[in-house]
């Protein structure tokens, strides 16, 4: 994630890890103790993202088991809601008489104002990975009342929670998220949205998820899908609907809000691809034709027509330019000034 604070437990001294990342974990609010569990050393790493009132963590682990118990509920006293969204390995929760198994992605949640046990089982070889929200009570009650119910549900695989997910991978890959206090809490408020509608939001708070958090992450999905696919020929509105399950009139509708229309946006990406290519020097030997292929144009003229329109010269000109330079460079650096190598002499 483009987080402001990685902790890793490679970087601790190898004779002291387990103990020095032990005594991180019972410090601050929503402190646990853990014990580890695993034949092989202890690892954790654990990426943060503030988002506003939210704090976003991604975590790898060994095998492990963190609890809360009443003593540490009273001693910081923090009530909040923290959200597990398993992504690999299998977690189990303990509440009180109840157990939510996660295996696989799924996702659950507790409050840190009532004891608690996790206990984590990576697949052998591999880690336990998850995202993790740890939100203010009252934050999260205001748009999901039903949360202190809901929370410890099993959340399977579900259009909201993969939306949710989606989202949070697509915001920890945005450095500017993490940079700008005002990105960051306008995303932690559609990340509160998805959380709402994946728990049971009020019919005010799904309406305003709808319009807001909802929304706010389909168009990141998509521009992310337009980003990864801008390449392929083959792409359409109708073929980037489809993979996204939304409607044409929803897509065209989600991408006016760019100010651009979808065939706009994919020529840029193609465009900006194209002329990345054409100054690579490891595709020097491609012609004009290949690289508008390569680009996701199909067209030669329409590509050259595009281009010159955007960068002010046609694809073969800016090509050439590039060589010269090119060349120019290597020139100099075959150059000896006088007075720059030794002479030997005092």
């Amino acid at each position: 994630m483009g987080s402001l604070l990685v902790f890793c437990s490679n970087e601790l001294p190898e004779r002291d890890r387990f103990d020095l990342w032990r005594e991180m974990a019972s410090g601050g609010p929503g402190a646990v103790d853990v014990v580890h569990v695993d034949r092989r050393p202890f690892f954790g790493r654990v990426e943060w993202l503030p988002l506003g009132c939210i704090d976003a963590y991604k975590a790898s682990f060994s095998a492990a088991t963190f609890t809360r118990s009443r003593r540490w509920i009273e001693r910081d006293g923090f009530d909040g809601f923290c959200f597990h969204i398993n992504l690999s390995g299998r977690s189990e929760t303990s509440r009180h008489k109840e157990k939510t198994v996660l295996d696989g992605f799924s996702a659950t949640g507790y409050s840190y104002g009532k004891p608690f046990e996790a206990s984590l089982v990576p697949q052998a070889g591999r880690y336990c990975e998850s995202l993790n929200l740890v939100v203010p009570r009252g934050e999260m009650l205001q748009k999901a009342p039903n949360a202190e119910r809901s929370i410890g549900a099993l959340q399977a695989d579900q259009a909201p929670l993969r939306l949710l997910s989606q989202y949070l991978m697509l915001l920890g890959n945005t450095p500017p998220v993490a940079e700008d206090s005002r990105l960051s809490q306008l995303a932690g408020n559609h990340v509160l949205d998805l959380l709402a509608l994946v728990l049971g939001p009020t019919r005010e708070a799904e309406h305003e998820a709808g319009l807001c958090g909802l929304r706010a992450a389909r168009l990141a999905t998509l521009k992310k899908y337009l980003q990864d696919h801008h390449h392929r020929p083959q792409l359409s509105v109708a073929a980037a609907a489809r993979a996204l399950n939304i409607s044409e009139r929803y897509l065209h509708d989600l991408i006016g809000e760019t100010g651009e229309s979808f065939t706009e946006m994919v020529n840029r990406l193609r465009l900006e691809r194209a002329r990345g290519l054409l100054c690579d020097p490891k595709y020097r030997h491609l012609r004009i034709g290949e690289i508008a292929f390569a680009s996701g144009f199909n067209d030669l003229s329409y590509f050259n027509r595009l281009f010159r329109r955007r960068f002010g010269e046609t694809p073969g000109t800016f090509k050439a330019g590039e060589q010269m330079a090119a060349d120019s460079f290597r020139a100099l650096d075959r150059l000896v000034l006088p007075g720059s190598m030794e002479t030997g002499h005092d």
